[in-house]
């Protein structure tokens, strides 16, 4: 069988919605993956200067700001691709399970 092509116009609505998600899921993950390696640099920054082993509070609320944002940034990349039907297949392992050591989510 031989192969069919597809010419579709880069000005094509659907072309140019699929061409504006993948723009904003860029922006979103530049973005959101900017400021969660920021917070890490800083929760490391703050490790390496502390003059006492950590301060568990400190810590926890750095980690938890760093877990809410990539959190965030998974959402947002989600529904952009959920919007022009190029969302992760049933079935795919898309996502790494979250893990937890003290049952919390």
């Amino acid at each position: 069988m031989a192969a069919q092509s597809l010419s579709i116009s880069p000005d094509h609505p659907a072309i140019r919605d699929l061409r504006h998600a993948v723009e904003l899921m860029d922006c979103l993950s530049q973005e959101g993956f900017g400021q969660i390696a920021a917070m890490a640099r800083c929760a490391e920054a703050f490790v390496d200067q502390s003059p006492t082993p950590t301060q568990p509070d400190i810590l926890r609320q750095v980690l938890r700001a760093i877990r809410g944002k990539a959190d965030d940034i998974q959402n947002c990349i989600n529904v952009q691709a959920d919007e022009v039907g190029c969302a992760c297949p049933a079935g795919l392992a898309c996502a790494v399970p979250a893990l937890s050591l003290n049952g919390e989510g």
